[in-house]
């Protein structure tokens, strides 16, 4: 039975601001905006790109809310920017000066014009795709499909960068509320002062890890409102094997996009030494990215092409078929010297539902969800021999890594069931829309935003 949420006023939307829409490497957002739905909100997507990706989860066609999207190159839009943004400031000059200078003042601290599009972008969806005057919507206000025009009583958008900023300047703009959710790259690869100042000004902020939330809280203080909330999934559709047995030759899964922070190197590294130490297995690794042809070489350096499968990405359905075929589940995650890491990748989740052993590193978020000799094997990043030797224990005791892998089904029953955690969500984005649209950021400013001041006269 979904929950009704009745708060929301009459006749509007809550903007969902996303990078990219549809992506099939975040099925986590998918899966968001379409319990939102059934739990009574109307919600309206404003994407910075369109991702034109060859592949789409088959779901996304059960997604009701309207999408917009705002153009994310700069030059091709030269004109209709300007004109956005010269109206904009015609309307409303002061409130579009205040916004213009903290841009550029971030903007300059930080050595990145970023700032200043997100700004353009945001001034952009306020001319031109919300009501005449979006800070005094009513509750009577309608969606103005002829003119493209969407009344909206809240934001929320999905990671903290660019999402996020374009949401920071569109609530400035029109003292519309805002949340949004942080997720891993986007935290860690930040200005801390920017950020520090999209914290403070969000209604609220939701992040997928505890890890991440003690980091958020610290670089906001206690005035920001961050809580935690695991991405789950649908614990219908990942539902494990009644029966699993071993393979004679095991089926080792890894799936993610081909990048540093994911650790494929070091897998292929690890199958090495499992190759040479005599061990039968095969391994599929599914995704794509800019490392593939480094890792095809690696392969073919170490021998392993008779043992080791590359594949290409595919949709939800498709993988459900490897990790009914697998025995085993690996994703070597690490941090990179700039920062970037993953947070509790939705793949291990997914694998530890499908009832199946995970052996992973002790980074981040990881070990919230996999407990090491629990439901899986954690060791060090960036180690291909203790990698080796924690994924040999488990092919040589196919009992107890079936025993893991039950461990692990359980707890993704306990506390990353997506329908409960987005149930928190929804009851947060309600008090949120059901507030004055002022409320928060008259209350910030003299405490969380007083610094623009300051920032702006230097």
């Amino acid at each position: 039975m979904c929950m009704k949420i009745s708060d929301q006023q009459p006749g509007t939307s809550i903007g969902f601001i996303l990078k990219g829409y549809p992506r099939l490497s975040e099925t986590f957002i998918l899966n968001e905006i379409l319990l939102l739905e059934q739990m009574g909100l109307t919600l309206h997507i404003f994407a910075l790109r369109n991702p034109g990706e060859a592949k789409v989860h088959d779901k996304v066609r059960q997604v009701r809310a309207g999408v917009t999207y705002i153009p994310d190159y700069f030059w091709p839009y030269f004109w209709a920017f300007i004109k956005a943004n010269l109206l904009l400031w015609w309307s409303r000059p002061s409130l579009y000066w205040q916004a213009w200078r903290f841009a550029v003042t971030m903007s300059v601290r930080h050595w990145s014009s970023s700032t200043i599009k997100r700004f353009v972008q945001a001034a952009y969806l306020v001319q031109n795709h919300l009501p005449a005057d979006a800070a005094k919507q009513r509750s009577d206000s309608k969606i103005d499909r002829g003119q493209d025009r969407v009344a909206v009583s809240h934001f929320h958008a999905h990671f903290s960068h660019g999402p996020t900023t374009v949401a920071f300047f569109t609530s400035w703009l029109t003292s519309l509320n805002y949340s949004f959710s942080a997720h891993a790259k986007d935290i860690y690869l930040q200005e801390r002062d920017f950020l520090r100042h999209k914290l403070l000004r969000a209604s609220f902020v939701v992040t997928c890890t505890e890890f991440n939330r003690n980091y958020l809280q610290h670089v906001a203080g206690k005035e920001a409102i961050i809580q935690r909330c695991y991405h789950g999934i649908d614990l219908k559709a990942f539902a494990a094997p009644a029966i699993r047995l071993f393979h004679t030759s095991p089926h080792i899964l890894s799936i993610g996009r081909l990048v540093p922070k994911k650790g494929f190197p070091t897998l292929l590294q690890a199958l090495h030494f499992l190759r040479r130490g005599g061990y039968q297995f095969r391994c599929s690794i599914i995704g794509d990215g800019p490392l593939q042809y480094e890792l095809l070489q690696q392969r073919a350096a170490l021998r392993l092409a008779d043992w080791v499968e590359l594949l290409p990405p595919m949709s939800q359905g498709d993988l459900l078929d490897y990790y009914r075929r697998a025995d085993l589940f690996t994703l070597a995650c690490e941090v990179q010297e700039n920062g970037d890491r993953d947070g509790i990748p939705n793949v291990i989740v997914e694998a530890m539902a499908m009832g199946l052993p995970i052996v992973s590193t002790r980074i981040s978020g990881i070990p919230e969800c996999v407990d090491d000799g629990v439901n899986g094997m954690l060791v060090a990043e960036k180690d291909p021999l203790a990698l080796a030797v924690a994924i040999a224990l488990l092919l040589g005791e196919p009992e107890w890594a079936q025993q893991l892998g039950r461990a692990g089904r359980e707890k993704v029953e306990r506390e990353f069931d997506a329908r409960r955690n987005v149930e928190q969500i929804a009851a947060t984005l309600r008090h949120a829309t059901a507030r004055n649209p002022r409320s928060r950021t008259a209350r910030l400013r003299p405490s969380g935003l007083a610094v623009d001041t300051e920032l702006v006269s230097q």
